[in-house]
């Protein structure tokens, strides 16, 4: 991969693999945890105003190139978050191993970007509620609320969602036949935490397809106490 000309490298990967040795400049962060309730325009406003003071305090600025083993969904997650708020974001999943030497963590200087949020990147519960294409890319068993994690009171699925598990998006030559789908078509994507529905979201971007994750998912929607099926 030809990396931009004064692109800022992440590493997504677990702090000890990254203290072990990074990419030379790399900041480390891993955004795969956090749960936010994002239905109201000041919930909006203040993850707006949070990314922002990431961005700033890392020195981050576009373009931003993160890297990871692999098309991980802490990759993914992370990468979604930046790109939400207005960088340009690309993912390099290999390649990078043998430049991995470096141990001592950069000091970026302060930037001054503005997070300012794709608002065509994300759906909130009520859009997903009403979105006409909604994929749920859970494996078929969470789909049919046969099984749930134990952060859920139970299990479910999005009423009218269809269920597209990730492994078919691990396929991107195929997955556009497999789900029907053309480039230009917007889909909306759930999961339970908006992880593996944000690997989705970058393979369907990568196929011209316009793909919206609902970043929230099941976690989001049954804390609210929303409807499900079956």
């Amino acid at each position: 991969m030809e990396i931009p000309s004064g692109a800022v490298l992440v590493d997504t990967r677990p702090r000890a693999a990254y203290e072990a040795g990074h990419l030379p400049g790399a900041r480390h962060l891993d955004l795969s945890a956090p749960r936010l309730r994002l239905r109201e325009e000041a919930e909006l406003k203040a993850l707006e105003a949070g990314l922002t003071e990431l961005f700033q305090e890392l020195g981050l600025k576009s373009p931003v190139v993160l890297y990871d083993e692999g098309l991980t969904s802490r990759l993914c997650r992370t990468a979604f978050f930046l790109g939400l708020g207005g960088l340009e974001v690309e993912l390099w999943t290999e390649g990078w191993e043998a430049h991995a030497s470096e141990r001592e963590e950069p000091k970026p200087q302060r930037s001054d970007t503005i997070a300012r949020l794709r608002r065509d990147w994300l759906l909130t519960a009520q859009e997903a509620a009403s979105h006409p294409l909604l994929l749920d890319v859970r494996s078929p068993e969470e789909y049919q609320g046969k099984v749930h994690p134990p952060c859920c009171p139970r299990g479910g699925r999005i009423p009218g969602s269809r269920n597209a598990p990730l492994e078919l998006f691990l396929e991107p030559d195929k997955v556009l036949g497999r789900l029907g789908l053309e480039p230009g078509q917007e889909v909306g994507l759930y999961c339970h935490s908006g992880a593996r529905s944000a690997v989705a979201f970058f393979v369907l971007r990568s196929l011209g397809v316009r793909a919206r994750n609902y970043l929230g998912s099941m976690h989001e929607w049954l804390q609210e106490g929303l409807p499900t099926e079956p």
